[in-house]
């Protein structure tokens, strides 16, 4: 029975191999974080870099995309009184996207996309006026795309909604890392 399930593994990989078109690429933009605290206290972004790298694997129309994206972001932290300090961030997101490609023609190909995100924050903390806030490695949530090919340059909007706290060392557990990715690349493959 167990070398049955193995033959049948090994001809249905091949007949997805057969069947796949991959592509991968660099890609940069922006990306916009939004941390929101009770009591007027908030966390916006100044100024915001993402890049990092991305495959694509395509089954007939369906998409499956993992990426890789370094994100370096410039935060102010505010009060209601004003600015109090900035900090730099530093992080990682590795989100996978499953979806549809509904447009498919030679040089202008559309498609929407959604899955999870894991967000990795290299730094440890932010100081703020009160106390230090104190990153969680990682935060979970889901991401929506919508990504346009236009020849071999791809361009994507995309959505992430926070799912886990963003700090640990506060209670609310309504502090989460929502973004917004405008992001430009090109593309090798097929």
């Amino acid at each position: 029975m167990e070398k049955l399930l193995l033959i049948i593994c090994i001809l249905f990989s091949i007949t997805l191999n057969a069947q796949t078109d991959f592509s991968f690429g660099p890609k940069i933009g922006y990306k916009s974080n939004d941390y929101n605290f009770p009591l007027g206290v908030s966390l916006k972004n100044r100024g915001n870099l993402t890049l990092g790298a991305y495959g694509r694997f395509m089954f007939n129309n369906l998409v499956i995309q993992p990426e890789l994206m370094y994100n370096y972001i410039t935060i102010d932290y505010y009060k209601c009184t004003g600015p109090v300090t900035i900090k730099k961030n530093h992080s990682f997101a590795l989100p996978v996207y499953l979806g549809y490609q509904f447009i498919n023609r030679d040089n202008f190909n559309m498609r929407a996309t959604a899955g999870p995100i894991v967000h990795f924050n290299i730094d440890y903390f932010i100081e703020s006026m009160y106390q230090q806030l104190n990153y969680r490695f990682m935060n979970l949530g889901a991401a929506l795309n919508l990504g346009v090919d236009i020849y071999r340059f791809t361009i994507d909007l995309g959505y992430s909604l926070g799912f886990t706290n963003v700090f640990h060392n506060i209670d609310n557990p309504n502090i989460r890392q929502n973004s917004l990715t405008f992001t430009v690349g090109y593309r090798f493959g097929k």
